[in-house]
């Protein structure tokens, strides 16, 4: 059985040879889709794992898909401002990328959100990322 989140995979604008690199895991099933402090405590858990430092990018937008993204460096201090952020901007994708992000780099290239999730994932390799219901937090990456 395929995982339903797959299909994302192919709408992040991955040329043909990425695409069948990138993979993609649930890393949290969240049904209640809110963001209690148990589910952003996991998330900071990931991002230990994962970018092993105790910080993030956080990205996000709230004025619709062509609009700039915001960004927000964080950590696990900042629960009060992702507990805030993730009720403000429900419908919306929530990113955690590494720290040394730079979205300068980027938005000037891509307003699309999931062209712009795919450009960070090809730069990266590796991202965490909230979907847009809250029902699940990704994990999506490259193999080598």
């Amino acid at each position: 059985m395929t995982n339903p989140s797959e299909g994302f995979l192919d709408i992040i604008g991955l040329e043909e040879n990425t695409r069948e690199k990138s993979k993609l895991k649930v890393l949290i099933d969240n049904k209640s889709a809110d963001a209690n402090k148990e589910i952003l405590v996991k998330i900071f858990d990931y991002i230990k794992t994962i970018y092993r430092t105790d910080k993030s990018t956080v990205l996000w937008w709230e004025g619709g898909s062509h609009s700039n993204p915001s960004t927000k460096i964080v950590s696990i201090e900042d629960i009060e401002f992702l507990h805030n952020l993730w009720e403000r901007i429900v419908g919306n994708y929530l990113l955690f990328l590494p720290e040394q992000f730079e979205v300068t780099k980027f938005h000037q290239k891509e307003k699309d959100e999931e062209v712009f999730i795919g450009l960070c994932l090809v730069t990266y390799s590796q991202l965490i990322i909230k979907s847009p219901d809250g029902y699940e937090v990704l994990y999506l990456f490259l193999n080598k």
